[in-house]
């Protein structure tokens, strides 16, 4: 039974999905700004240099996607469950795994940092020098920046996305100043702009330990050496589809930069490097989005509130969809404003640089449906399908950018565009017969149903006659469960005091607008009850002393009520929502 309003699930997507876009661009900004500030203030080699180091620095964010996004869904499936414990255990694990496999592979990779230089910029005397000083200095700041990657994926399961926001400007805006400061006034070259990446990320890092003072901070650390090892393997497990993208991105970064290459020669690799660029930004945004699929959808997950995830899924492909429609449409009409904004001079323009633009530019939208997708089957557990779609988004690109480059240098840039659509075509029709296969599932989501008779969840509006409504649908839902008359009345008797207490004291201007949450599950030892509202903050747990019927005013009588009748009460406020779930054991 259900009747849900996505007003709350859309508006922590909307609270949410600011922070985690703004948390991806701590990462992508960075080092759009470090091409933006070197290929004008050094030349054009100086981004050729930035690009060609891309597939190393892909390998350190394989890692902390592996070791912290990985782990940020485990937890926040752990916090849907109410389960401290694990969630704490994850934490503690992914801070430790992350921190020495980072500062291990930095070692190693500058001792090696010639050899890979050499080996990415084929030995060119212009290019090498610039690679190699830029990937050195980077090599002291990654580890900052997988740090920084794995608090702020915790901080926003922990429904702080704001403190990220916070953290992600200070550092980004940071990182453009002294980008100037380093590159042009203290003339230290590309490797400034090396050095002001990494301040941005240790800036990031101290604003979101902030969070960890903070009241509403429920991460602490706790490391249980004896489950470790398994919080890593779970980690690993749940983050190998996402970091297995990441990964080979940088594969096919490279192997396309050798296509081109062979194609169109330094013209063409330009025009790679633009699009390169405006690719990253979209990969920003998608980070962003889905590391809301992750933190949301996992805590719904482990709510098992499927219908509440289905309205995330359909708000986040919308609203991306949208934002890269747009994007697609500036492309397509002003094709030479990108081109400019990244060096290309109007006395000297490449000519195939629009006629690319535009071409890779309708990708954009098919290529980030199938990747939300993806988000999508990963915390549902369906970790081969998203494994599967992580490899062959990538290989369909390269295999279709190189077929075509055998036909023409020019129509080698519709390959970008005819791998992601080919590939979207397969994914549709493969959810279609697996939702013929099995009824329960949804089309294309794959997201189960779960109709069932034990179980209610309901949106209410904040007015008298919808919560009388909504009181009436929980007394008519009990009466037909299995469950002793005392259980009952307990679940009846919280649910009524709970939702009346936020209609009087949830929100104070435009309650007409304001619906709030009601979940019932029946188990088979015990009831469980939550209620989500975005009202102001507001704990109800009190201490259960002896109630006073003289002294007390209405509404503190209804809360103590309820904190002496459920067997347990928990509240979290989180994603500018109140959250409370309360536990009921049935009487055998």
């Amino acid at each position: 039974m259900a009747s849900r309003n996505p007003y709350l699930v859309t508006q922590a997507l909307k609270t949410f999905m600011w922070g985690s876009i703004l948390a991806a661009v701590s990462s992508q900004l960075a080092t759009t700004t470090d091409a933006i500030v070197v290929s004008n203030l050094i030349g054009p080699a100086a981004i050729s240099a930035i690009n060609l180091m891309t597939p190393v620095l892909t390998v350190f964010s394989c890692l902390m996607i592996l070791f912290g996004i990985g782990a940020s869904i485990i937890a926040a499936k752990a916090i849907g469950r109410r389960d401290e414990n694990s969630a704490n255990g994850v934490f503690t694990a992914a801070i430790i795994s992350s921190a020495g496999s980072g500062v291990l592979l930095a070692i190693l990779t500058f001792l090696f940092s010639p050899f890979i230089v050499r080996l990415l910029s084929g030995g060119n005397e212009e290019i090498y020098p610039l690679a190699l000083s830029y990937l050195q200095v980077m090599c002291v700041a990654v580890p900052f920046m997988m740090m920084a990657g794995v608090i702020e994926n915790f901080v926003k399961i922990d429904g702080r996305p704001r403190i990220v926001m916070t953290a992600v400007i200070i550092g980004s805006c940071l990182n453009l100043i002294l980008d100037i400061v380093f590159v042009k006034w203290l003339h230290m070259g590309i490797a400034g702009s090396a050095w002001a990446t990494g301040i941005n990320y240790l800036v990031a890092i101290l604003v979101c330990f902030w969070h960890f003072r903070s009241p509403y901070n429920s991460l602490k650390w706790h490391p249980d050496w004896k489950m470790m090892k398994s919080y890593v393997n779970q980690s690993v497990s749940q983050g190998m589809p996402m970091s297995l993208n990441t990964l080979l991105l940088g594969g096919c970064i490279l192997l396309i930069n050798y296509i081109v290459l062979y194609a169109q020669g330094a013209d063409g690799i330009y025009c790679w490097s633009v699009c390169l660029q405006l690719f990253m930004i979209m990969q920003m945004v998608l980070t962003g989005i889905g590391s809301s699929i992750y933190s949301i959808g996992g805590i719904l997950v482990g709510e098992q509130d499927m219908e509440g995830l289905s309205i995330l899924n359909r708000k986040s492909v919308l609203y991306t969809v949208a934002a890269l429609t747009v994007v697609t449409v500036v492309i397509l009409i002003f094709p030479e404003f990108f081109g400019e904004l990244f060096g290309s001079r109007s006395d000297n323009p490449i000519e195939i640089l629009p006629y690319a633009l535009r071409a890779f530019s309708i990708m954009l939208v098919p290529y980030v449906v199938v990747a939300l997708l993806r988000s999508t089957y990963q915390i549902l557990g369906r970790i081969g399908l998203s494994l599967f779609l992580s490899i062959f988004q990538l290989a369909l690109m390269v295999g279709f950018v190189f077929a075509f480059s055998f036909i023409s240098p020019f129509v080698m840039w519709w390959g970008f565009p005819s791998s992601s659509v080919a590939l979207l075509i397969g994914l549709c029709l493969y959810t279609v017969y697996l939702h013929y296969k099995y009824k329960d599932l949804r089309y294309f989501t794959l997201i189960p149903k779960m109709e069932d008779s034990e179980s209610i969840s309901i949106s209410v509006k904040m007015n008298p006659d919808s919560v009388n409504e909504a009181d009436k649908k929980v007394s008519e839902f009990l009466k037909h469960q299995s469950i002793d008359d005392l259980t009952n009345y307990k679940v009846r008797l919280n649910c009524e005091e709970l939702m009346h207490n936020i209609l009087n004291h949830a929100v104070t201007r435009k309650k007409e607008k304001h619906y709030f949450d009601l979940s019932i599950r029946i188990l088979k030892d015990s009831v469980n009850v939550l209620l989500k509202d975005d009202g102001r903050p507001f704990n109800p747990i009190l201490s259960c002393d002896k109630i006073d019927l003289e002294s007390e005013s209405v509404d503190q009588l209804g809360l103590k009520l309820v904190n002496c009748t459920a067997d347990s009460i928990n509240y979290k406020y989180m994603y500018d929502q109140n959250v409370v779930t309360l536990n009921f054991i049935r009487q055998q």
